[in-house]
């Protein structure tokens, strides 16, 4: 009896996850419906791009652990005091980092500081936060770390970074010019508000892990082998964190 209730539980929580996460399920049941037609193999998997992901978030990770994202945003936005050059900022902000941190880290990081400066600000956050949306898909286009997308397509068609960045620059080039159009279009307002400190507490720490981002990078760009590249990440992570 309580094996058969147990399992009902069980099958009712997987049920839900499915009904919430619906991009996964349709995934999922495609997936499925296709290996009917074509079986799945072990080639279809691209190692390097999985493993070269995970490297990444990894570093990603320790930096928004360490709030090394947030003291950068922070130290930025202190300097400046109308809404235009704040929203400048935050802006541009997410869509340079997308280059090196991808589309979603960059999202993650700096829509919460946006939604914390539009409250002090008394602004209405939502066009800030559809600016950054659009900041973090174009900026992200730029570089073959920016999305896990533009990694896949880098390493299947063996892409060098020139080629990568010659097809990719007038679009993302377009899309700035178009960013700081779009952002002279809102209002002007001047601000006054304070934004708490952000103590960064083992900065040799910080060094290393930023040594290590640069370290994958060279992988991305085939430089150096990303097993090395994920070998040395996991043994950093293990001693450090």
């Amino acid at each position: 009896m309580l094996n058969t209730i147990s399992f009902k539980h069980n099958t009712t929580q997987i049920l839900n996850i499915l009904k919430n996460e619906v991009v996964f399920s349709l995934a999922l049941i495609l997936a499925i419906i296709t290996s009917f037609f074509s079986f799945p193999k072990i080639e279809y998997i691209d190692f390097k791009v999985l493993f070269t992901l995970f490297n990444l978030m990894i570093i990603v990770g320790a930096f928004k652990d360490m709030k090394a994202l947030d003291k950068i945003a922070i130290r930025l936005l202190t300097k400046f005091n109308n809404s235009r050059k704040i929203s400048f900022i935050l802006i541009f902000l997410t869509f340079f980092s997308s280059m090196l941190i991808t589309n979603d880290v960059a999202l993650i990081t700096f829509v919460p500081l946006a939604l914390i400066v539009s409250k002090r600000a008394k602004l209405n956050p939502m066009k800030l936060v559809i600016f950054q949306t659009l900041a973090a898909n174009i900026g992200c286009a730029l570089t073959p770390m920016g999305s896990p997308q533009n990694l896949f397509i880098f390493s299947y068609y063996k892409l060098t970074a020139f080629e990568f960045l010659e097809i990719m620059l007038p679009f993302v080039i377009l899309g700035a010019i178009w960013l700081f159009i779009l952002n002279l279009t809102q209002k002007n307002r001047k601000l006054d508000f304070n934004l708490d400190n952000v103590v960064i507490e083992n900065k040799q720490t910080l060094l290393i892990f930023f040594a290590l981002f640069l370290f994958i990078l060279l992988s991305v760009f085939n430089i150096i082998n990303y097993k090395l590249a994920t070998m040395i990440t996991i043994l950093a992570v293990i001693l450090l964190n």
